[in-house]
């Protein structure tokens, strides 16, 4: 917008040559605050200041005063896509920067247990229950051992004990089997709040630095769909994939405290925080069709974005192939699509990755069909438990090198696509962490730390969190 100076020095201008009067109306928005299953089987508007003269200037005014390339240039403010990430609530805040990390989950088996974190611990800011209601006290509940947390012999925290983990009763449909001392036995599972009642929750500051795997930024190849955010244009985000894109053992998903959200909420409130946004959600009444927030979120009335996810849990990506006429194209035809994000695979454990791969992208394909400008993305999926033995972890860790050939083959057909890769940065987690740290249900769905895994590799994939500095 013109700065007062400006005006008047135009006014006096104006007044002087005699030629005409005129009012100048200038107008601002300023963005707001942030937020807040498989049963599967093997087998940003830049408000352009709007001048309405009542008359036109004169040619010599036009060219030699000021010029409309001159008001575009000083009085458009785009959001810069440099120092944002400040209003990122904290459960956006990266886990592979920083020197702290919170509310990390972590699971006892035993009383005198000892588990490992992502980093060394430092300094113990919390550790809580789950949903934070409870608070354990260092040196009565637990200890800081080589960086690592144990808990006390008499500590208030519940374990789940090793006899009940590793001696769980038959499911008739659901199992999940492991090796233990030798031999091959049931162990627990339990989907959303009977999983993470014994987790707890750890925020701790730490010295190291992050050396394992993190997906690359891939902002210039979604520059496009950046700068529609940054230049305040609605956009609509759509979500298509299994359960864990679904939302299953998500608290907010699940309907248990603290109920957080998903990672495909998480993610687009993100976007919404960092940008000025109202995230609007589409009610799609699908079968199957996760829940969505009753209210919009408001960050900041700069632009709109359209939130839909039909996923459903249990679906491979052939039942994302064969459902496309049904769950997407109706929803793409009317409300358009500027970032699509397919998520299946976990459900595919048996399927060769390059037809996972040519599965996916006939969806894609067929989303682009409908908006030619649409820009796409693969999530590839978490590894599942690696200590099954039953079939739950079969080949879908060699389906992400497939993805990513096929985001290069659009790339280089001039379509925005790129991988946030999920299955390795799962497996960089398993270094460090146990499984049943960060699952919802310790078979193959993330908890509410590792949905926000989840959503922070996207958003560094689409962005870059090293872009928001």
């Amino acid at each position: 917008m013109m700065n007062m100076k400006r005006i008047l020095l135009l006014l006096g201008t104006l007044l002087l040559a005699g030629v005409l009067a005129v009012s100048l109306i200038a107008c601002d928005n300023t963005p707001d605050q942030p937020d807040g299953t498989d049963g599967e089987t093997t087998a940003a508007a830049t408000d352009a200041p709007t001048e309405e003269p009542t008359e036109a200037p004169t040619e010599e005014i036009t060219t030699e005063e000021i010029t409309t390339e001159e008001i575009t240039t000083e009085e458009e403010t785009p959001m810069d896509p440099q120092a944002e990430m400040n209003k990122l609530n904290d459960l956006m805040q990266p886990i592979f920067a920083g020197n702290t990390v919170k509310n990390e989950t972590v699971m006892f088996l035993d009383k005198g247990d000892v588990r490992s974190l992502l980093y060394p611990i430092g300094t113990v800011v919390s550790v809580t229950n789950y949903d934070g209601t409870v608070t354990y006290e260092e040196g009565k509940d637990y200890v800081i051992e080589d960086g690592k947390i144990k808990i006390t012999e008499d500590s208030a925290i519940p374990v789940i004990t090793r006899a009940k983990y590793y001696n769980y009763p038959a499911h008739p449909q659901i199992n999940i089997t492991a090796n233990y001392e030798g031999k091959n036995v049931n162990i627990y599972w339990g989907e959303g709040k009977p999983m993470t009642d014994y987790q707890m929750n750890v925020t701790y500051t730490h010295e190291e630095t992050w050396k394992g795997f993190i997906s690359e930024s891939k902002a210039d190849v979604y520059a496009d769909f950046i700068n529609k955010l940054i230049n305040g244009e609605d956009v609509t985000i759509f979500f298509y994939g299994d359960s864990i894109t679904h939302g299953a053992s998500a608290s907010f998903i699940d309907n248990y405290s603290p109920y957080q959200y998903s990672y495909s909420l998480l993610f687009t409130e993100a976007l919404a925080d960092l940008y000025g946004y109202t995230v609007k959600y589409v009610k799609t009444n699908m079968t199957g069709a996760p829940i969505i927030p009753a209210e919009d979120y408001v960050a900041g009335d700069r632009g709109t974005i359209t939130y839909i996810n039909p996923s459903v849990g249990g679906w491979t990506s052939q039942n994302g192939k064969q459902n496309f006429d049904t769950y997407v194209k109706p929803f793409v035809e009317e409300y358009g699509c500027d970032l699509f994000l397919i998520a299946y695979g976990m459900n595919d454990a048996g399927s060769a990755a390059r037809t996972v791969a040519r599965t996916m992208k006939y969806v894609l394909d067929g989303v682009r069909e409908l908006d030619g400008d649409c820009s796409l993305m693969f999530v590839s999926t978490m590894v599942p438990n690696p200590n099954a033995t039953n079939g739950w972890y079969g080949l879908q860790d060699k389906q992400e090198p497939e993805l990513i050939k096929t985001a290069e083959d659009y790339v280089e057909d001039g379509i925005p696509c790129a991988v946030a890769c999920m299955t390795s940065t799962s497996k960089a987690i398993l270094e460090h962490k146990e499984f049943q740290d960060y699952s919802g249900n310790n078979i193959n769905h993330p908890n509410d730390f590792f949905c926000r895994v989840y959503a922070q590799t996207i958003l560094q994939t689409l962005i870059g969190y090293e872009n928001m500095k």
